[in-house]
């Protein structure tokens, strides 16, 4: 039996979330260049030890560019996966349904405007728990809060790292493909959710 479904944010509710080629092309860089300049800070903003401003700071000092905006958030224009953000509603009116995602001060801060953390009884994410997938302690913290072992516990994410990483620690994972998928994964754990209609 699952007492708890953790569900992943990008990737698996909402679509459009991937920007880091745009804010690269922004700045004027290539992908690949922009990555390596802020592969010192990347993390550390994911956990929330700095914000998006320390984080432009430290970029700006490292590359003597100096952004004329934040565009981690202005060019973030998530979408809902309609299916999906439909079937997790429809689990948590019967279910304790939470949210386990990497991201950081600004998105979240999106998210929340745009209502695409609503199916979710809580979320988790790292910015605020100071924890990123895939290191262990993200779903250690998240088992702890809610008072609820491994075993009883599900989880999709459409990394596959995050999957075996969550495995690991006994939870029954599931790597996001789409909503139909997943809804048959769910019925195979007998979730309070309805099967797919006969064509």
């Amino acid at each position: 039996m699952i007492d708890l479904y953790i569900f992943d944010e990008g990737g698996v509710l909402i679509r459009n979330h991937m920007i880091m080629g745009d804010v690269a092309a922004a700045l004027g860089l290539d992908i690949t260049t922009f990555l390596e300049f802020i592969a010192p800070d990347i993390k550390s903003l994911s956990r929330g030890s700095i914000d998006s401003a320390e984080f432009w700071r430290r970029f700006s000092d490292r590359t003597g560019i100096r952004p004329s905006e934040n565009y981690l958030k202005t060019l973030f224009r998530p979408l809902p996966d309609e299916a999906t953000f439909s079937l997790v509603n429809e689990l948590s009116k019967k279910a304790r349904v939470v949210c386990g995602t990497n991201t950081i001060d600004s998105h979240h801060e999106i998210n929340l405007q745009l209502g695409l953390y609503s199916p979710f009884q809580a979320v988790y994410a790292s910015h605020i728990i100071g924890h990123i997938k895939p290191e262990l302690d993200f779903w250690q913290h998240i088992l702890a809060e809610e008072g609820v072992s491994a075993q009883r516990t599900f989880f999709t994410d459409d990394s596959e790292d995050n999957i075996k990483a969550a495995s690991s620690l006994g939870i029954q994972a599931l790597r996001y493909i789409d909503s139909d998928h997943l809804r048959r994964a769910l019925l195979e754990l007998n979730a309070p959710v309805d099967a797919i209609p006969s064509l």
